[in-house]
Order: structure tokens, then C-alpha cells, then sequence
């Protein structure tokens, strides 16, 4: 299904079409939300239940090199590099000195002078630049690219996803432990496959050049045609991450949130110096006022959107909701938002507007499904 769209079309496309995609700009890029004849929740129960593949090529790619590579990005990222080691990758967040958050994303340590990191669509550029800016600042003198234009990255995710990557031909691919990467060439195509995703399910990511991806694209859709494996929308992507309890930037994290009233402390690396440490620090000391967390919500009232408001069971004011949607795998409405600290327990009774209506509701901790990464 073509629209008019004004956003950058990838090199995916075509293909996407060829395959009946409802095509929307999202972060100025034409993407598919969903399938013809499959639809978003049918999409996100394939990942669920079986595997699902998705063009995530509108993320950036920004690279790092130098000898001061690894004290820099030590630096800039709350997280502790210290962690992962040379083929490994982790969670981490840019944060501002006050505190608030640049961004999320991935980090991925080739050596400890090489690095490159997986960034959020609608940020590459302002991602770009804080990096850069940091480094001039610091004095770091380390060389840093966004290549974001040269790669392509298609992730294959749920249950399935480690036969049908073995049926397209990858080897070992059980023993790749999440948040682990490795760089290969298959079948004559340099691949990076990393051992990670968005939905909570085992899965895998892959980055290649981005002449090959449509090559890459073809391969899987065949060696998963016999597993049921199905191209995934955003609209699926979107579900599946708020039931595993991910953020999203722009919704549940911006330039106004702090890590720690993101709920994010377990990403901060309290044995080092980095960017923003002493507002975050003060935080930790003093508590927030406002903290990341989950909600569900009773009966069949429909879901809670962006900006809806949270009151407590007497009508005061509790919060505000962030990300909201229907769970096709509880079949409930289920939620992200900024709680009152002292109402961000499990249970605790509230209420919520859904459609200019007060609905019950109950704060939950996320995630609202439980991770299933690997499965030795």
C-alpha cells in the first residue's frame, strides 16, 4: 500500500511494497507500520510465538576510533564500558550535565580504540553533534563518523529466530549470548550479527553495507518461508516493546528526564566519572519526583495515549502517561508513565483517562512480559 510521504525512502522499500506494506514517515523516514493480510497484531504474535523479521535501517550508526576512544566514551556514557570487553555490546544513555538524557542506544566495543554505536532514527544528527562536541571540549582527539548512510540493519526476532538464521546458512548461532557480537563475512558479505533486539525475545540484529541488504533481506525471507517467518511493521515493534518494559525515545525519555527518573539507575556506572554524574548523584541522595513505571489498565476501557493524566483512586493528580497501547500476548491495555515515587509500587490502585473518561487502573512494574533472551 503506497502513500505520498515526504520522508527518505530506504533501500528496503521496494521490497516492502512488493510485500503490501502500509508505508508512514516516521523520524523523516518511509517505513512500513504493518503487512496486507497480516496486520499488526497477527505481527506481533509471530514474534511471540515464532519469529518475525524487520527493516530497522532508518537507525544511525556513528563509529569511533583512537587511542582515547575508550576513556572518552567513558566519559560521555553513563554506563560502564568496564562491563563488556571486546565483542560485547551494552545499554547505555548520553546523559547532559544536569542530568537529562541525550539519548539511549547501543554502544559495541570492537577493542578498546575502536568502537560504534547503534543510535535512535530520529537523533542521528543531535546524537552526531553532542558526540563531537564533547570531544572537542575534552580534548579526546577521538575520530568520529556518522556512516549511518552506509549501513543497513535487519533484525530476525522470537523464538525461531536462531533456526531460521541457521537455515539461512549462519553457523553457531546458538552460542551467540545476548549483547554479544561478532563480524564475519557470509557468503562473500561482511556482516556484523549481534545478539540483540527490541521485543525481549531472543533475536538477532544484523548490519551490513547497504548495497547488500536487500541480498540479505531475500535470503532470510526464504530460509524462514518453511518456520512461518513473517515481515514486522513498526506498529508490532511498538507493541512488543512496551511489553517488554523498553523505552522509547521521544515518549518515555527526552532532553527533560533524568536517568534516574527513567528507572534506568541499573545503566549508570557509580564507579566511574562521567557527564552528568553530580546531578544524577544529588538525585540518588536526595530521590525524584517523578519516576518511570508501569501500568495496567482493568477492564476493557482501550488503551491510554501520550500526555493522558494518572490520578490516584480520590481524584488527585499521580502522573502522566508516556506510551500506551493493547497487549495482543495479556490482552490487556497496558502502559508507561511518571508516577508520584511513593505511587510507583506494584499494586497500587489508580486511575487513568482513556478516551475523556476515568478507567481504573493499577501500577505494574515493568516488564509486562517477561524476557526470554536465550535458552542455553
Amino acid at each position: 500500500m503506497r502513500m505520498d510521504l515526504d520522508g527518505k525512502k530506504m533501500v528496503l522499500h521496494d521490497q516492502h511494497i512488493a510485500l503490501g506494506a502500509r508505508v508512514i514517515e516516521f523520524a523523516g523516514f518511509a517505513m512500513p507500520v504493518w503487512y496486507e493480510g497480516q496486520g499488526i497484531i497477527a505481527e506481533h504474535m509471530a514474534v511471540r510465538k515464532g519469529a518475525g523479521i524487520f527493516d530497522l535501517s532508518h537507525m544511525g550508526e556513528i563509529f569511533f576510533r583512537g587511542k582515547t576512544a575508550y576513556d572518552y566514551l567513558q566519559h560521555v556514557l553513563c554506563n560502564d564500558l568496564r562491563k563488556i570487553g571486546n565483542g560485547g555490546c551494552q545499554y547505555t544513555l548520553l546523559p547532559r550535565p544536569e542530568g537529562g538524557v541525550v539519548d539511549d542506544l547501543l554502544i559495541y566495543q570492537i577493542n578498546p580504540s575502536s568502537y560504534f554505536a547503534v543510535v535512535n532514527a530520529s537523533n542521528i544528527q543531535k546524537d552526531y553533534r553532542w558526540f563531537v562536541e564533547q570531544n572537542e571540549k575534552g580534548g579526546f582527539g577521538v575520530e568520529i563518523e556518522n556512516r549511518s548512510d552506509e549501513y543497513a540493519l535487519i533484525a530476525v526476532q522470537g523464538p525461531k529466530s536462531e533456526q531460521v538464521l541457521t537455515a539461512a546458512g549462519f553457523s553457531n548461532v546458538h552460542c551467540d549470548f545476548p549483547f554479544t557480537f561478532r563480524r564475519f563475512k557470509f557468503k562473500n558479505v561482511r556482516v556484523i550479527l549481534s545478539a540483540t533486539g527490541y521485543t525481549g525475545e531472543r533475536g538477532f540484529e544484523l548490519i551490513v553495507k547497504a548495497d547488500s541488504a536487500v541480498w540479505l533481506w531475500q535470503e532470510l525471507l526464504e530460509a524462514g518461508r518453511q518456520l512461518d517467518l513473517i515481515p514486522v511493521g513498526l506498529g508490532a515493534r511498538d507493541t512488543l516493546r512496551l511489553e517488554a518494559g523498553l523505552c522509547l525515545y521521544g515518549n518515555d525519555l527526552d532532553d527533560t528526564t533524568t536517568v534516574m527518573e527513567a528507572n534506568l539507575e541499573w545503566t549508570i556506572g557509580w564507579d566511574k566519572e562521567f557527564l552528568g554524574r553530580e546531578a544524577l548523584e544529588r538525585q540518588k541522595q536526595r530521590g525524584v519526583k517523578r519516576l518511570l513505571f508501569g501500568l495496567t489498565v482493568e477492564g476493557k476501557s482501550g488503551s491510554p495515549r501520550h500526555g493522558a493524566r494518572v490520578l490516584t483512586p480520590t481524584g488527585e493528580d499521580a502522573g502522566v502517561v508516556t506510551s500506551g497501547s493493547f497487549s495482543p500476548y495479556l490482552g490487556r491495555n497496558i502502559a508507561f508513565c511518571y508516577l508520584q515515587p511513593e505511587l510507583a509500587q506494584e499494586g497500587q490502585k489508580l486511575q487513568v483517562e482513556v478516551r475523556g473518561k476515568l478507567a481504573p487502573a493499577a501500577a505494574t512494574r515493568p516488564p509486562f512480559v517477561k524476557h526470554r533472551l536465550y535458552k542455553p
